[in-house]
C-alpha cells in the first residue's frame, strides 16, 4: 500500500511478472504467461525517423524511416511494463505488403506475434541480444506505472538480427523493479 497525496492509499499487486524472454522462441500471448487479468494496449504505432540511439541499435542512418510502436502491458488495472519498439522502415513496409498486417497502424489486428509476421514476409529472425540493467524511474514512468518512491525499474534493451547479423527490430522494455523477473534459456 502506498499513500498518495490527494488520492488516498493505492494498493499494488506485488505478484511477480515473468517477462518471458526466450531468444529465438515465438513469444506466447501476454495473458498466457501472466494470467487472465492481463492485457496489452498499443498506444502508438506510426512511421517516424530514427534518432541517434535507435539508428545505432538498428545499424541504419540517423533520420532514416522506422516504424515506432509503443505498448503498455497490464496485470489487472496496473501497468507493469512499458515497451518501445522500432523496426527499420523497409522491414515494416515489407511485413505490410507480404502479410497484410501493418505494424505502423496502432489499430491493426495482430493474429500472431511480430517474429511470425517477419517470417511470413521472408525475414528469418535468428537471434536476439538483450542488455539488462536497472535505474531509478523517470517522473513519467513513475506516474504511468504508479511506482512508489525508492523502487527501481528493470530496463531491457533487445535487438533482433537475422543470420547475416542484419538488424530487424530493437526494443526497450521498462518494468517495475519490485515485480519484474527475466527468465532466459540458453542452449549450450
Amino acid at each position: 500500500m502506498t499513500p498518495l497525496s490527494g488520492v488516498g492509499t493505492v494498493v499494488r499487486d506485488l505478484g511477480t511478472v515473468d517477462m518471458h524472454s526466450q531468444p529465438g522462441d515465438a513469444h506466447p500471448a501476454w495473458g498466457s504467461t501472466t494470467g487472465d487479468d492481463s492485457k496489452i494496449e498499443t498506444v502508438e504505432a506510426s512511421y517516424d525517423v530514427a534518432n541517434h540511439e535507435v539508428a545505432q541499435r538498428l545499424g541504419i542512418g540517423r533520420g532514416d524511416r522506422v516504424v515506432h510502436r509503443v505498448r503498455r502491458y497490464y496485470k489487472g488495472r496496473h501497468i507493469v511494463l512499458l515497451h518501445d519498439q522500432w523496426l527499420p522502415g523497409e522491414v515494416g513496409a515489407r511485413i505490410h505488403s507480404e502479410t497484410g498486417y501493418d505494424p505502423a497502424d496502432k489499430d491493426a489486428h495482430e493474429r500472431t506475434d511480430l517474429y511470425s509476421f517477419m517470417r511470413e514476409a521472408g525475414y528469418q529472425p535468428a537471434q536476439t541480444t538483450e542488455r539488462v540493467s536497472t535505474r531509478m524511474p523517470d517522473p513519467d514512468e513513475r506516474d504511468v506505472m504508479s511506482i512508489p518512491p525508492g523502487v527501481p525499474v528493470l530496463i531491457t534493451l533487445r535487438t533482433t538480427r537475422d543470420a547475416s547479423q542484419i538488424e530487424l527490430e530493437t526494443s526497450t522494455f521498462v518494468a517495475t523493479g519490485d515485480r519484474a523477473e527475466q527468465t532466459y534459456t540458453v542452449a549450450m
